[in-house]
């Protein structure tokens, strides 16, 4: 059976064919304005997904969040990028970069001077007083006898 239509068939007899251009066109403005609805959430997510990641990046890295405002937009969102970004403008903020890290953990190795400096700044800069010294805590650990122990704590006893 073939099957055989008029273009009357589509339209009813109530209906002319410039309704049915203006309902196709209402349907169209309905669907460019979802459309404009769905890339402007869709920007609203990838923008609090980027910030999101960046923060947690620079959280993780001990950088102070903020710094988060002067990564450029163009960048990357990843761990590897937001570091390497970190590595090659952190010194501008006055984050240790990797080569700085480097060279002042071996600087410490050398000098138990640059070693107490390094923990003086560190509770100058953040305001916080250190933890117990590895070495302090090793000597406290190893101490055989109670007189040891106060001579390390610097208590005298009488």
């Amino acid at each position: 059976m073939a099957t055989n239509y008029d273009e009357d068939d589509f339209l009813d007899e109530d209906n002319e064919p410039q309704d049915v251009v203006k309902q196709l066109r209402k349907v169209n403005r309905t669907l460019e304005k979802r459309m404009k609805e769905l890339e402007a959430e869709a920007n609203t997510l990838k923008s609090q997904t980027r910030q999101r990641t960046v923060k947690d990046v620079l959280t993780a890295k001990g950088v102070n969040p903020k710094v988060a405002a002067f990564i450029p937009q163009d960048i990357e969102i990843s761990e590897e990028a937001v570091t390497a970004w970190l590595n090659e403008n952190g010194d501008v903020f006055g984050i240790n970069t990797a080569e700085a890290a480097k060279e002042e953990t071996r600087a410490a190795a050398n000098n138990p001077a640059f070693a107490a400096q390094k923990r003086i700044n560190e509770v100058v800069s953040t305001g916080t007083p250190p933890g117990v010294d590895e070495d302090s805590l090793a000597r406290i650990l190893s101490a055989k006898s109670s007189a040891e122990l106060n001579d390390i704590l610097g208590v005298s006893v009488y």
